[in-house]
C-alpha cells in the first residue's frame, strides 16, 4: 500500500481545494435566490476545473473564468465571490498578471467590495501561491531525480562498456603475448634445436668414419642444445609477470594504508576470479581507502569484504 505522504501530493491538494471551493460556492448559491446565472456559472467553473485537472490548459484561460464571473455578476451579484476560484488558479500558476482584472474590479465597483469578499480573495490568493510554490518545488525535485536517474543509467552503461573494453584488451594482450612467445620459440629455440639435430647427424656420420672432426661436431651440437635450453628458460621466465595478479595485491594495498588498521575478509575461491577483474578491484579498493583518508574523522578500523560467488 502507498504511504500517506506519497498520496498527499500537490496535485491532490489542488484537486481538494478546487472541489472545496466549488462546494462552498454552491452553498452560497443555495443561500441566495437560486439564480439561473449562478448555476450556469458554477457549472462552467466546474467544467474548467475538470479540464485543468485532466488536460494542460493554458494559464491565460483564467481570464476566461473571470470574464464569465463578470458577466454573471450583472445578473447575479453574489457571483463576485466566485472570482475567488480564478484568483486561486492565477496564483497557483504563478501568473500574477492574470489577477489584474480582479484588482480592476475592486476599484471600479467599490460598493460591491466587502470585508468578507476581501478575506475570501486574500485566502484564495495565499492558498494558491503556497500550493503553487509547493508544486514548483516538487517539479524541480522530480527533474533533479530524473537527471540523476539518467546519469546513473549512463554511468552503468559506461561502466559496462569499460569492463567490456578491459576484457577485450586483456584478450588482445593474451593473444599478442602468445604470438610473441610462439615467434620467439620459432626464431631462437627452434633454430637452435634444428641446428643441433643437424650437428648430431653430422657427428654420427663422422664418428662412424673415424674422422677426428667428429669431436668438434659433437661440441657444436652440445653447445646448440645448451643455447636452446637457455632460450627456453628465458622465454618461460618472461612469461611470468613481475607482479602476480590476485588476492596478494589487495592485501598489499591494505598493508600500505597507514591511517588506521585495515582488515580484509575474503569469502570464496579467489583462483576463479579472471585476471581482468583484478585490474578493476585494485583501483576500486584504492579509491575507497582514499575517500576514507580524505573524509573520515579519526577512523580506527576499516573492514574490507570480498565475496566471490558464482551465478548461473
Amino acid at each position: 500500500m502507498m504511504d500517506l505522504k506519497e498520496k498527499w501530493t500537490s496535485g491532490a491538494v489542488v484537486l481538494i481545494c478546487r472541489s472545496l471551493g466549488l462546494l462552498l460556492l454552491f452553498l452560497l448559491w443555495l443561500r441566495s435566490d437560486g439564480s439561473e446565472a449562478g448555476i450556469i456559472l458554477l457549472v462552467f467553473l466546474a467544467v474548467m476545473s475538470i479540464a485543468r485537472w485532466r488536460f494542460n490548459v493554458p494559464e491565460s484561460a483564467v481570464l476566461v473564468d473571470q470574464v464569465a464571473c463578470f458577466v454573471a455578476f450583472i445578473f447575479w451579484p453574489p457571483a463576485v465571490f466566485l472570482l475567488a476560484l480564478p484568483l486561486f488558479e492565477a496564483f497557483l500558476a504563478r501568473c500574477l498578471w492574470c489577477s489584474i482584472p480582479v484588482i480592476i474590479f475592486v476599484f471600479v465597483f467599490p460598493e460591491a467590495v466587502t470585508l468578507s469578499l476581501i478575506t475570501v480573495f486574500i485566502q484564495a490568493g495565499v492558498t494558491g501561491a503556497i500550493i503553487g510554490g509547493w508544486r514548483e518545488e516538487t517539479k524541480k525535485y522530480q527533474r533533479e531525480a530524473d537527471r540523476q536517474r539518467k546519469d546513473r543509467y549512463e554511468l552503468e552503461n559506461l561502466k559496462e562498456e569499460l569492463l567490456a573494453a578491459n576484457v577485450q584488451g586483456v584478450r588482445m594482450a593474451e593473444l599478442s603475448e602468445r604470438n610473441r612467445i610462439a615467434q620467439q620459440l620459432h626464431d631462437e629455440v627452434g633454430h637452435e634445436l634444428t641446428a643441433s639435430v643437424l650437428a648430431l647427424q653430422a657427428f654420427e656420420q663422422l664418428w662412424k668414419e673415424g674422422d677426428p672432426a667428429s669431436e668438434e661436431m659433437f661440441a657444436q651440437a652440445q653447445q646448440r642444445i645448451n643455447n636452446s635450453a637457455f632460450h627456453l628458460r628465458e622465454t618461460v621466465h618472461n612469461m611470468k609477470p613481475v607482479k602476480e595478479l590476485g588476492i596478494d595485491g589487495l592485501e598489499e594495498i591494505c598493508r600500505r594504508f597507514e591511517l588506521c588498521a585495515v582488515r580484509l575478509h575474503v569469502y570464496g575461491d579467489t583462483s576463479t576470479v579472471p585476471s581482468h577483474l583484478w585490474t578493476v578491484l585494485y583501483p576500486c579498493l584504492k579509491e575507497g581507502l582514499t575517500n576514507i583518508f580524505r573524509h573520515a574523522v579519526n577512523p580506527t578500523k576499516v573492514e574490507v569484504t570480498l565475496d566471490i560467488s558464482h551465478t548461473s
